[in-house]
Parts: structure tokens; sequence; C-alpha cells
């Protein structure tokens, strides 16, 4: 039977068959697809090939077992794996505090905000999430290392979670009692600059910021957490400085992290001053073609400060992704309510106004914040959306 997750695009006599949710897809034409298509519904769904079989059927049983390969064909038995999907991560956003007001930021977080949960709220809510039992549980904010009670919700959450924590944080408020409790119970950090070198982290975080975010960094190798890694967000101000990053993070002895940006929340507002220039498409040439679409709400889940459930942290500012409150329904409900699922599917690019009919849209559709900003500004989706979809075009469709 043909996979939940099997999309198919055409283009005059050819087609790419995709598997929406690995990443794989095969290319052929459509003639042989129709005939496959109509061979397996004559004989429910079994393909069989003998020695005399004609060279077209022959063919087309190759094809099969490509599409079986990539999951686009799927037995019974495989149904199951197909559409379950177990948690890789939950994002618990303890606050949206910030000690910095970064012009990205997809939370617009900020010092002026109040912390809606105290305690033990987030314990209650730690002892909800758990139970998904989800691969790793990160700690992020606002800046998580605001709160007066980090240590404790942490201390609890390892004791009752056997899984990998994580932590993301700004690394401005690191001290030598926050090093000793973060070591002992967390698993990896990850640290934003947003930047690889002073002038570049400034106009996105704010004046002296590079020297601190570099000084809680080596305090992190120093105090012997292993574990470091570093992000930097994908601007005009760092486009074309990849390498110098990554040297950076080689001198620092962390693992480099280059993001996208995503003009959501005051990334939004600050889209015309941050957004690379068009050119920084050119990378897709240089890049595997990939068809996999993210799957927010399945792979993973983010709770707001205020107990809130979203599919994922960059989509928590749409009201009708809202799945429910930690404190008010459990968890088990709130994650098989179809009502946030059937909103969720109408942000696919085979619904989405702008894109449903072009034939590249699910190589370009990887992430859905980043599409829905793009879309935010006309202007400059139009122009993303030609320049883009030119290339893909080439990789897609070309000889």
């Amino acid at each position: 039977m043909k996979s939940p997750n099997a999309k198919v695009l055409v283009r005059e006599e050819r087609v790419v068959l995709c598997n929406t949710r690995n990443g794989g897809f095969v290319k052929t034409s459509e003639a042989y697809f129709q005939y496959l298509e109509k061979y397996l519904e004559e004989n429910n769904g079994d393909f069989t090939i003998e020695e005399e079989d004609t060279v077209v059927k022959k063919n087309a049983y190759k094809l099969f077992q490509e599409l079986c390969r990539i999951h686009f064909y799927i037995s019974e038995e495989q149904m199951k794996n197909e559409i379950t999907y177990p948690y890789q991560i939950v994002y618990l956003s303890l606050t949206n505090r910030c000690n910095l007001r970064c012009k990205h930021c997809v939370a617009s977080a900020c010092i002026e905000e109040v912390d809606h949960m105290n305690t033990e709220d987030w314990k209650k809510v730690i002892d909800q999430v758990v139970v998904l039992n989800p691969e790793q549980i990160n700690l992020t904010g606002g800046e998580p290392l605001i709160r007066p009670d980090f240590c404790e919700i942490l201390e609890y959450l390892r004791a009752n979670y056997k899984g990998a924590i994580t932590l993301s944080t700004n690394a401005l408020l690191l001290n030598e009692r926050l090093m000793e409790i973060i070591k002992k119970n967390v698993d990896g950090v990850s640290v934003s600059l947003d930047g690889f070198d002073s002038y570049s982290c400034t106009k996105v975080r704010g004046e002296g910021i590079y020297d601190r975010v570099i000084a809680g960094i080596k305090k992190l190798k120093e105090a012997g957490m292993e574990k470091v890694s570093v992000s930097m967000l994908e601007t005009k101000y760092t486009y074309g400085h990849d390498q110098d990053f990554y040297k950076l993070c080689e001198e620092l002895d962390v693992k480099p992290l280059i993001r996208r940006f995503a003009p959501s929340g005051r990334g939004e507002e600050n889209q015309r001053e941050l957004l690379p220039p068009m050119e920084y498409i050119e990378k897709l040439e240089k890049q595997h073609l990939r068809c996999a679409l993210c799957q927010p709400g399945k792979k993973e889940l983010n709770i707001s400060e205020n107990g809130d459930v979203y599919p994922c942290a960059p989509l928590s500012n749409l009201e009708n992704l809202f799945m429910g409150n930690l404190l008010e329904t459990p968890i088990t409900e709130i994650i098989e309510n179809p009502a946030w699922k059937e909103e969720l599917e109408k942000l696919r690019p085979w619904r989405m106004e702008k894109c449903k009919d072009c034939d590249v849209n699910l190589f370009c559709h990887s992430c859905i914040n980043f599409t829905l900003g793009m879309q935010s500004d006309e202007e400059i989706f139009q122009k993303f959306c030609e320049k883009q979809k030119g290339h893909l075009e080439k990789l897609l469709w070309g000889n």
C-alpha cells in the first residue's frame, strides 16, 4: 500500500516520487509510474516477476523495488512504524525573560516579561513530559538561567528522567555554583553566539556581548563540560564567513552549528536588516536534494512558559496551533487532539495557496516556520521564491 508520507511531483512526462518523512525520492517517467500503479491495483498490491516477462514489466518491477526501499510503498506491517513518531525532543521554555534583546529572537524574549509558573508548576509539567519518554529534553527560554529556581528544576528533571538533558543558554549568567550543577546533571550545552566575531555578534545581540559569551564558553570547557555546541545565525552580517566560524569553534574545541534565519517573532520585525543576500540560496547547488518535511508535534514539542503546548517553539506564536495546557489537560490527551493536527496540515506545501501548484515545493518546505516567515513580506518572498525555485528546478528536473 502507499505510505501516508508518499507524495508525487509531476512535470510534463516525468514524476518525482517522494517520501516526505525520510526524504527519499525516485525520479522516473510518468508512463512507468502509471503502469506500476495500475499493475498493483489489479494485483492487490502484489508484484511478481517471471523471466519471460516483458522489459516494461521488469523495469516497472525495478521501480517498485526502489519505491519500497524508500517506503513510498509499504506493507501492512510497516504501516504502524510509518505513522508512529517517537518523540526526539521536548523543549521546556522555562521563561520568556531574557537578559538580552536579540534582533532575531523568535520568542521576542526580553527582561520585562513575567514568569507564569512557579517551581511546583514546572515539576508537574515534568511529571507529564517524562510519560512520553522523549530521547531528549531541552531546557530553554528566554534565558533559562535567569530563573532563581533553575537548579531545583534541573535536579528534579534529572531525578525523574533517564534520557539526555540539554541546556540552551547565552552563557552570560554562568557562575561556579551553576557550573557545578550543570556539569552534574546536563548531557550537553548549546550556546548561542550568532556571529563569528565581535562586529557580527554586536549587530544582532548588542554591544560587548561577544567577549562575554566567549568567556562563558571557556568556563564550560574549563569546568570539564565535553559536549558544548555553539551556534551562529546566518544573516547578512555572517554571510560568507562560515569558515571563520568553523575556525573559531575549532579554537574553542566546541561543535559548530549554523542556523538558518527564520523571520518570526522579532526576526520578522528585523527581516529586511538580517536576511542574507539572495545569493546564499546558491548553496543549494552544493547540497543534496532532500524532500523530508519537518514533523512538529510528532517528533518534537514545545512547552511554553505558562504550560501551553505547541508543536514546536517557533510556531508558538500561532494561536491555531495551540494544543492544550499541561496544568489543565493530560499530555496524552493533548497530543491526540485532532484539531491542532488538522491546522498543521493546512500549512503543508500541497495545501498552502502560494505553493500548492509548484512542482518543486516538497524540496523547499523543510521548515514550516521559515516558509511562513518568508511569506510575511510579499516582496522578499517573491524574490526568494524566484531564486530558490530556479535552483531547485535545475537540480530536480534538469537532465
